[in-house]
């Protein structure tokens, strides 16, 4: 019988023994997650097993702090949301192994949120949003934190589906890829993803509601690629999925006075317009304005892209 599952069947004969306010589950391999109710006090004994090393003195350590406890089995007392790292030691102090335990507040529909804002794009319950420029099966998330948990760090993320997902450099968002993805081809089970944040030693966990990629996909910013007067010509986002005949876009124009956000919804001169076209005129004798173009895929419910805005100021004809 193999190490890792020794140290399994080891961990789930002592998870019995847990009280109903407090449970340990592996998050990992060499990472323990203790879930406790914060608001009651608990003491919770966590089993620890270095590996196989029955003939062997072992050590133990917490960071630093040398550990009474010996042998390849001890227990340790994790004193509400106080976790620790475990590293056994042989007498000469040489590494064998270690244990990352980490404290969780057990999930509850009042429980409070203390790593990352709401998110306010959007009217549901979010705190980490997903996008996808294209049906390629790569997408990103992202996420902000609150201003107590900046040091707070993305330490495992657990998705379905052939997925596989790393960190941004920034520590700001995540990039996902589907391995298995056929952008032609219709997509059978939503994506589940929840990210673990961790923080000194504690863990809080978000999960996304499950999406398809046709729910998140928003297209880049179309480009304006010529302006003659008063018409505008544009193409697809060089990102967009091809041959554009199987991924139609459909585009949304506006006119606003020119010093107006393109959301505006005053100073409107040409209210939004729905056109399957790369062209659009502006019919008026509009001196100054704004012309504002969006895109969005023409089969699904899906996301309009970003405005793009193009400044117009026509001078005045010669008598």
């Amino acid at each position: 019988m193999n190490m890792l599952l020794l140290n399994v069947l080891y961990l789930i004969l002592h998870m019995a023994s847990s009280s109903q306010h407090e449970t340990i589950v592996p998050l990992m391999p060499n990472v323990l997650v203790v879930k406790v109710d914060r608001k009651v006090f608990t003491e919770t004994q966590v089993p620890l097993r270095c590996g196989d090393y029955q003939d062997t003195e072992v050590i133990w350590w917490n960071g630093e702090e040398r550990l009474e406890n010996k042998g390849n089995q001890i227990n340790v007392t994790v004193v509400e949301m106080m976790g620790g790292n475990y590293s056994c030691h042989n007498p000469a102090g040489d590494y064998l192994n270690h244990t990352l335990v980490l404290v969780q507040d057990i999930p509850s529909p009042n429980r409070t949120r203390r790593v990352l804002e709401k998110s306010h794009d959007t009217d549901k319950d979010e705190y980490i949003r997903c996008l996808a420029k294209n049906y390629s099966g790569i997408f990103h998330c992202s996420w902000k934190k609150t201003e107590y948990r900046m040091s707070a760090a993305a330490v495992f993320v657990q998705v379905g589906r052939t997925i596989s997902c790393s960190v941004d450099s920034d520590g700001e968002g995540l990039t996902c890829q589907d391995r298995e993805s056929c952008p032609f081809a219709e997509e059978l089970s939503r994506i589940h993803l929840t990210v673990y944040f961790r923080t000194n030693y504690l863990l809080e966990d978000y999960t996304i509601t499950p999406f398809y990629i046709q729910e998140i996909v928003k297209p880049d910013k179309i480009d304006i690629t010529k302006v003659e007067g008063n018409t505008f010509q544009w193409g697809y986002p060089a990102t967009w999925s091809r041959p554009c005949s199987y991924f139609p876009l459909t585009f949304r124009v506006k006119v606003v006075q020119h010093e107006a956000s393109c959301d505006s919804k005053e100073k409107v001169f040409i209210s939004e317009t729905n056109i399957n076209a790369t062209e659009f005129t502006v019919r008026s004798s509009y001196k100054k304005y704004c012309f504002c173009l969006g895109a969005k895929d023409d089969l699904v419910d899906s996301q309009w892209s970003q405005w793009t805005r193009h400044e117009v100021k026509n001078k005045p004809k010669k008598h």
